[in-house]
């Protein structure tokens, strides 16, 4: 101990001799941690913490999924579930839910809260136990069973101030009275984020499987059951089911995977790790450029480290003075990474509040896990950075060095190792700059885009009618009153309603056109469609290109008619006139009416980046029953001036249905690809600092190079060699390195581009341009960074150079 202590000490007095290295070495780590810790917290309390719940590690989806079209996680209906809950041999429990958000009314204001709807095995599942009273019964999740309900602790403080007398008071759910039967402790949001659980009462005899609701399957694993084992189980029940129920389960297998990695989903999946892969490289980079600045160092120490040796030095002594001196870097470091990396966990918790309601399992700050996992960074980053000086200084031979004045041949060794650490650093950089450079281009696509509507001075807001609105007559009146009284607050242009917000999100389905055959469901193709009010293309300024907009004529229970973008038109009716063709909803089997086409509008953003202009059709909103809603009001001047009259607008027509979701059309829209802009910056960011870490590494380099050939260029100036000459000369050494990491790096982005492409948005993940700016930036920067090395190299004297040392 008292060994280490003396090292430590002495390697503080040498590198406070020299700042400027220790600066830009410990800069280079704090850059390197810093980031590595940010995006690992993020990774960790997004997917590795896993549930935190009692066997949270056990908890698993079961769900469906498309053999022949790649389709995965698909929900099943309710009767499929209670087939495989009985047929299963994999589980301790099974349960099913389905969540949405709820009209609460009832001890207060009318308000919106996330819920869930679950079979009462739920809570057997998820193992928790209420706070106050009981989770569901078994029985209550029936047809005929009690209309009671479990809210959560948030719920029950906001809205009943804790009041312990809050069990059997009545909650109004979507205009229906249920009775409060139990509390969730602080902190429960299962599934989703979810205030308030009803039991799921569907039957799963009354109609047809395919016409039944859509439900979430959460199961426990039995003790010693892998999830391996337990697809092989579900998916041996899913042919049996192909086989029983052709019509709707042909080509439908099932498969198992743990809570978390199905809630977040594959592609984000992917796009974590991508991320936290890019943040090691950055780290690499650092540690690379730290390992150069020691190793410039090291060589002009070669003199001191041969003494210490003649002196009776042991090699390990040599090579732990080196290591200390690499650890007093990264402990500072890892000091300042941490704490950039808090700084940047608030930030990036800050957006995901406002940008979307994460899964209430994930969790992202600085957990004991994550702090560990920064004092192994720093660890790994002493013995990096450390140990390549340390081994090439203690194999130094001792009489080669003191009879090398000049640190010609004794550092040879450790030019070649700078070099060969140059060119990681290039590599790397090449691969994050190109990714940085797809990033900066598809986020500045997607602020230009021109979403095919009006989004300036555009109101929006979104409602849920409760169930007592099942007549569709009654649900038609409430919607004209609606825009009737929209339309005449003060400074309103235009108003209309809509299933749901244009560029934010679209329902999906089946879709069947009228003399096309298909052999099975699932040869039906989908399609992306909105029910809107008559209005809606006036109001968001989307010009009808042929036919005509649909019209105030276009009621229930009149002619079925829809609006076709042309993505369906070309894709669907490709060389023919669209109009006067018939679509219906669902599949071959579907009893839904034909609707004719009367009407071509241009494509517009549909709110999935990866699907910015698919095939979409609109139908009257007076025809289609929905339960949701969204305001959409152009105004004069600011949007959200009119939010307190939309709010005594609604009160006034029904006061238990609440006003929520309530932003400009822009900020909407911005939240739907939030994921693109905050990660795609984050990959910017990445991208400049890895070339600000890889120019200082080459400069670093070059000018070791220079300055060890000091004899050398004075030789060749006195023998007559101009200053061009020798920059040429410099260039050249700095040119081949830059070459070979150029083309390592671009050949790694070719293969890294498929996971980035999950960011972009109308760019090609191997967009030629990228690949051209990036060899050029890097090789500007290599430039820039040989430049300074060999413009001094002309400057030395040749008599000073003969004569040094």
């Amino acid at each position: 101990m008292a060994s280490l202590l003396r090292d430590l000490k002495y390697a503080i007095r040498s590198l406070r001799k020299n700042p400027g290295l220790s600066v830009v070495a410990v800069l280079a780590l704090t850059f390197g941690i810093g980031l590595t810790t940010t995006m690992f917290s993020i990774v960790y309390g997004a997917m590795l913490r896993g549930l935190p719940l009692p066997d949270g590690g056990r908890v698993v989806e079961v769900y469906r999924v498309h053999l022949a079209r790649d389709r995965g996680k698909m929900d099943m209906p309710v009767a499929e579930y209670y087939d495989y809950r009985e047929q299963q041999k994999s589980f301790s429990v099974m349960a099913a839910y389905n969540t949405g958000t709820m009209n609460v009314s009832g001890a207060g204001l009318p308000e919106r809260y996330t819920g869930a709807w679950t079979t009462a095995s739920f809570f057997d599942v998820i193992r928790a136990t209420p706070q106050l009273g009981r989770a569901l019964l078994p029985g209550e999740d029936t047809p005929q069973g009690a209309k009671v309900a479990v809210i959560s602790h948030s719920l029950w403080q906001r809205r009943y101030a804790g009041d312990p007398k809050v069990l059997g008071q009545t909650l109004r759910v979507n205009g229906q009275p249920f009775t409060i039967v139990g509390v969730m402790p602080e902190g429960y949001r299962y599934p989703d984020v979810s205030d308030i659980w009803l039991p799921l009462q569907d039957d799963p005899l009354a109609g047809k499987r395919d016409e039944q609701r859509y439900v979430t399957v959460a199961a426990l694993l039995k003790p010693g059951v892998s999830v391996d084992a337990a697809s092989v189980d579900v998916a041996g029940i899913a042919k049996g089911l192909a086989v029983r129920y052709k019509d709707s389960d042909e080509g439908i297998g099932a498969q198992v995977m743990e809570y978390v990695k199905a809630e977040i989903g594959p592609d984000p999946e992917k796009l974590l790790y991508a991320m936290l892969g890019a943040v090691f490289f950055v780290l690499l980079i650092a540690c690379a450029n730290v390992a150069n600045l020691l190793l410039d160092r090291a060589a002009h120490r070669a003199r001191e480290v041969g003494i210490r040796c003649a002196l009776g030095a042991s090699r390990a002594a040599v090579i732990r003075q080196f290591l200390a001196e690499a650890l007093v870097l990264a402990a500072m470091g890892a000091v300042l990474g941490t704490a950039m990396a808090q700084a940047g966990i608030a930030a990036f918790n800050r957006i995901l509040l406002d940008s979307t309601e994460a899964p209430a399992f994930i969790d992202i700050r600085l957990h004991a896990p994550v702090l560990l996992f920064t004092m192994g960074v720093a660890l790994a980053a002493t013995l990096f950075a450390g140990a390549v000086p340390a081994l090439q200084s203690s194999r130094t031979d001792i009489n080669e060095v003191l009879k090398d004045e000049v640190r010609g041949s004794s550092s040879l060794h450790m030019g070649r190792m700078s070099r060969t650490l140059v060119m990681v650093e290039l590599a790397l950089s090449a691969l994050l700059l190109v990714s940085s450079g797809l990033m900066i281009r598809s986020v500045t696509k997607l602020n230009a885009m021109d979403p095919g509507f009006r989004t300036r001075n555009m109101f929006t807001a979104r409602i849920g009618f409760p169930v007592t609105y099942t007549d569709t007559l009654m649900e038609a009146r409430l919607y004209e009153q609606l825009c009737e009284r929209l339309a005449g607050v003060p400074g309103v242009q235009h108003a209309a309603l809509s299933s749901s917000v244009p560029g934010v999100g679209a329902n999906e389905g089946s879709v069947t056109i009228e003399g096309t055959v298909y052999v099975s469901d699932n040869d039906v193709p989908r399609a992306g469609w909105l029910a809107v009010s008559t209005g809606f293309f006036e109001t968001m300024e989307m010009r009808v290109t042929r036919g005509r907009a649909l019209a105030s004529s276009d009621r229930a229970g009149g002619n079925p008619v829809v609006v076709v973008n042309q993505a369906f038109a070309d894709k669907f009716f490709p060389g023919q006139d669209p109009l006067g063709r018939r679509i219906r909803q669902g599949g071959r089997t579907s009893t839904e009416p034909w609707m004719t086409v009367v009407g071509v509008v241009p494509n517009a953003f549909t709110g999935d980046p990866q699907r910015a202009r698919d095939a979409m059709y609109y139908a009257p909103l007076e025809q289609h029953h929905t339960p949701f809603v969204s305001m959409l009001v152009a105004t004069a001047g600011p949007p959200m001036a009119i939010t307190n009259a939309v709010r005594e607008i609604m009160a006034g027509l029904n006061a238990d249905i609440p006003v929520y979701r309530v932003y400009p059309i822009e900020k909407a829209m911005a939240r739907s690809v939030w994921y693109i802009r905050t990660f795609g910056s984050m990959f910017m960011l990445f991208g400049a600092i890895a070339l600000f870490l890889a120019a200082i590494g080459l400069y670093a380099v070059m000018s070791f190079s220079v300055s060890r050939r000091t004899r050398e260029m004075g030789i060749r100036m006195a023998l007559g060699a101009q200053g061009g000459q020798v920059v040429r000369m410099i260039f050249g050494q700095g040119a081949w390195q830059i070459a070979v990491g150029l083309l390592v790096g671009l050949g790694l982005a070719v293969l890294a581009s498929p996971v980035v492409g999950i960011l972009l948005y109308d760019v090609q993940p191997r967009d030629p341009a990228i690949y051209a700016g990036v060899a050029f930036v890097l090789a500007l920067a290599g430039v820039a960074a040989c430049l300074v090395p060999a413009v001094r190299a002309t400057r030395v004297d040749p008599m000073v150079a003969l004569r040094a040392e």
